[in-house]
């Protein structure tokens, strides 16, 4: 036998060996880009939402100094509750490369809320939220009503109800009603859907219908005013009316009253007593009118006037509505003062200082009054 040649095994050996290494690069490329595409999803899998101090914020996603074509609504949007409707209102900003969003009004009470975050090219983010939760320990109750006193002109223009805490809203005529002598509801006695609320929504102003009230209008001669004078009214609101947190009343409010007169003239500042208090006390300046006046303007559009400008104090409103007195924070002066009054002030009809509500068209108006001040002078001596 003749000898064996090794040349073939070896040469197949070092091919072996090449494979081999070509494998371990491509393997070993494989790896790096498994490992880059790992920790890309990771890092796009660590973009959340949160919701600090009343605002959303999108986390871990450098958010660029513009926004995109369509807004940043676009790509981020808070909605309240089920259903397909309109994201809400408020106002987006940049705040150190993070995209933040501060909703136009608080999150309400047990309400469930929906973010969203779609960035450009990248994955969906999806979270959930609740409003603060419902206190059941302190329901809100209903503080007083305005006017308060228990006869109310047949031309009565306002109430104004205050409520210890914030209402709900678009729900008020569902539960404030005006019953008759016999109990029974009367029909179209409020401007419809018109709720006035003021601060916080802790007070709310509703209107008699003024079509009802004014003299020669075709609602007024066929069913007259809301109120009649002589006959006998309860004004009631409901307790199962639910507070801006969905909590039902504390308790309902019954205010029977009676019709008067009506009130056709203007408020005159001349039968009105001033009553002035004496020097280095504190005692109250008070003010006395022989008919009840708008309790929420008499809160705000009087204030008293010195030598060296207006004088800080607190305002008290007693008497049904027929006494204004003010109490200043520091001992009365000597001197001269001015209670400055603003016209616009108004009477339980409606009526300003020198201008009628219900003004008479046939009539000319002669006790209409161009200034937006009136000021009484007072002495302290």
């Amino acid at each position: 036998m003749g000898a064996r040649s090794f040349h073939g095994p070896v040469e197949s050996a070092d091919h072996r060996a090449a494979v081999a290494f070509r494998a371990l690069r491509k393997y070993r490329c494989l790896a790096v880009a498994v490992a880059l595409f790992i920790g890309m999803t990771a890092a796009a899998q660590t973009v959340s939402i949160q919701f600090s101090r009343g605002a959303f914020q999108v986390v871990d996603w450098k958010a660029p100094s513009r926004p995109p074509s369509n807004g940043w609504p676009s790509i981020f949007a808070i909605y309240a509750g089920p259903g397909n409707i309109p994201p809400l209102l408020g106002t987006y900003t940049v705040e150190s490369g993070t995209l933040v969003f501060r909703p136009r009004f608080p999150l309400a009470p047990g309400v469930k809320y929906r973010a969203e975050f779609q960035p450009p090219g990248g994955a969906r983010v999806e979270q959930t939220f609740y409003g603060p939760r419902v206190n059941l320990t302190s329901p809100t109750r209903i503080l007083q009503v305005y006017p308060t006193a228990d006869v109310l002109p047949s031309n009565q223009l306002r109430l104004f109800i205050y409520f210890s805490a914030p209402m709900s809203r678009g729900e008020a005529f569902q539960h404030i009603h005006l019953l008759d002598a016999h109990g029974k509801a009367l029909p179209d006695v409020f401007l419809p859907d018109e709720e006035l609320w003021g601060r916080d929504n802790q007070e709310l102003t509703i209107t008699f219908d003024p079509g009802r009230i004014k003299r020669g209008l075709t609602s007024n001669e066929k069913m007259g005013p809301p109120i009649e004078n002589g006959k006998s009214y309860t004004l009631v609101i409901d307790s199962h009316w639910q507070d801006g947190r969905g909590v039902p009343l504390a308790a309902g409010f019954r205010k029977p009253f009676r019709g008067g007169p009506a009130i056709r003239a203007t408020p005159d500042p001349k039968s009105w007593r001033l009553i002035a208090p004496a020097a280095r006390t504190t005692r109250a300046l008070v003010l006395e009118f022989p008919e009840p006046m708008s309790y929420p303007l008499l809160r705000r559009m009087l204030r008293v006037s010195g030598e060296r400008g207006d004088i800080l104090g607190g305002v008290a409103i007693e008497r049904h509505e027929t006494q204004w007195s003010f109490t200043p924070q520091q001992p009365w002066r000597p001197g001269s003062y001015n209670l400055v009054i603003d016209t616009a002030l108004e009477d339980l009809a409606g009526n300003h200082i020198g201008q009628r509500f219900d003004i008479d068209e046939s009539k000319a108006d002669t006790q209409k009054v161009t200034s937006d001040t009136i000021s009484l002078p007072f002495a302290i001596r």
